[in-house]
């Protein structure tokens, strides 16, 4: 990793930076407007070169070419009438697809990765985070050995517009498991594969904080592949979520993992589950408008592009 004097001070290493909580994820936004400022001087970022698909980490998921799973019957009892159509828009909209752009964002948000609480960069992933109301957003992903970090990046305007930290040693638990909605849902099935952290009880939020579509006060965070994992580059294992959850397990199971020094620990070791996860959305109209039209991803949409 490249030593942080060598790169320009945008005012990410400020003291106001540093005094991270560990109380909350959440409670960690910046606003970093001249961040695309920043110049890249160091070692360059290598993102994945393997071309063939991880294998799977689940026996009841089994990816196809678009980054789905075959529904197993044995894993839950709801019997989906419906399933989600694939994105019918065309790869070359989503403006991340460009030559270079994935690594260029990387290489331009490296000044968020402070050494001393976030320790080696393991790896970095562009995927699909959905939020507790099940909208779909295009997230640029950090992880390191001791934090997991969710960058809100404009691949149009390439500028880092938000970005959260999620100290590792908060976790409580991680669902590595096929993405379901209740039983009663009226949603068409997902037949996709995801990961969800969480670092406290789902039960202590309070009910106007989890009906609040912008709340960010949610304990857990839930990532599935990018639409770009349809292609067929160099580049795939950085879309794919299979590739990002087997790397987390093995940062969360590392026992030479350094306790980074602002961090709150959980009560106990992170449980590791595999099974379904549950997205509690029931008939949300607002969100599927949302996701069919692709609204949290940077793209081309005719003669404007946002």
């Amino acid at each position: 990793m490249a030593n942080s004097k060598d790169y320009k001070d945008v005012g990410l290493n400020n003291d106001k930076n540093q005094n991270i909580s560990g109380s909350s994820p959440s409670s960690d936004f910046d606003r970093l407007e001249d961040c695309n400022e920043a110049e890249f001087r160091g070692a360059t970022l290598s993102l994945s070169q393997e071309t063939s698909p991880p294998e799977s980490i689940a026996a009841s998921a089994c990816d196809d070419p678009n980054g789905n799973i075959a529904v197993d019957g044995s894993v839950g009892n709801r019997q989906p009438s419906a399933t989600r159509a694939p994105h019918s828009s065309s790869i070359q909209d989503f403006f991340a697809v460009r030559e270079g752009a994935l690594q260029k964002a990387a290489e331009q948000c490296r000044p968020v990765l402070l050494e001393r609480i976030d320790g080696e960069l393991r790896g970095i992933w562009l995927l699909t985070e959905i939020d507790h109301w099940d909208a779909e957003k295009e997230r640029l992903l950090f992880l390191t050995e001791n934090s997991l970090i969710s960058l809100k990046y404009d691949f149009i305007t390439l500028k880092l517009l938000d970005y959260v930290r999620y100290p590792l040693k908060q976790f409580c638990q991680i669902i590595i498991g096929e993405l379901k909605y209740p039983e009663k849902s009226l949603m068409p099935a997902r037949n996709q594969l995801g990961v969800q952290c969480s670092w406290s009880s789902a039960e202590q939020i309070p009910v106007l904080k989890r009906w609040n579509p912008w709340s960010r006060e949610i304990p857990w965070v839930t990532y599935t592949s990018h639409p770009l994992f349809k292609m067929d580059t160099t580049e795939k294992t950085n879309y794919n979520i299979e590739d990002f959850s087997k790397k987390l397990i093995a940062v969360i199971s590392d026992e030479n993992t350094t306790e980074p020094p602002l961090a709150t620990p959980t009560s106990g070791p992170c449980q590791i589950l595999y099974q379904p996860i549950i997205i509690e959305s029931y008939a949300g109209l607002a969100a599927a408008l949302h996701n069919a039209n692709e609204l949290g991803f940077f793209k081309s949409r005719g003669k404007v592009s946002f």
